[in-house]
């Protein structure tokens, strides 16, 4: 072969090459960016002072879906595991995919290392986020909303 495919073939290895760490690096920034200032700025949900206990609702979307509904307690953990608060039927929800608890006056959800992870809202967590009245967390495809 001429040794000007060789000098190409060269070229454009080197240009995949940085194109992969270019590509690598833009979604590595992407998921360690901080969240938006409209998210940030949001004002923290006053507590309720009614007898209500909070609960998690699961929503119905698909006809095959069942509603459901739980008192959250000190610690719960949805998965698919038959041992776990909130059992989900979705093939797509890890074992033990989420864990619901209250700490310091506050609801909070936290993943537990699930494949698919946990979103609330729409935006994935990859650490332990307060709840607010009307929130939606999808684990797998079900999606749960933290109602008081």
């Amino acid at each position: 072969m001429p040794e000007i495919v060789y000098v190409t073939l060269r070229y454009v290895f080197l240009g995949l090459l940085y194109a992969f760490l270019a590509l690598a690096s833009w979604l590595i920034y992407r998921e360690l960016r901080p969240a938006p200032a409209k998210e940030a700025a949001r004002a923290p949900a006053r507590p309720r002072k009614s007898g209500r206990k909070a609960k998690v609702v699961l929503l119905g979307d698909a006809p095959f879906r069942r509603q459901g509904s739980w008192e959250v307690q000190a610690e719960m953990v949805v998965g698919r595991a038959p041992e776990c608060a909130i059992c989900v039927e979705d093939e797509f929800a890890s074992n033990q995919h989420a864990r619901i608890y209250r700490a310091e006056g506050g609801y909070y959800v936290e993943d537990l290392g699930s494949t698919n992870g946990t979103y609330v809202n729409g935006r994935r967590i990859n650490y332990p986020t307060e709840l607010r009245y009307g929130d939606r967390i999808r684990v797998g495809r079900t999606v749960l909303e933290f109602r008081r």
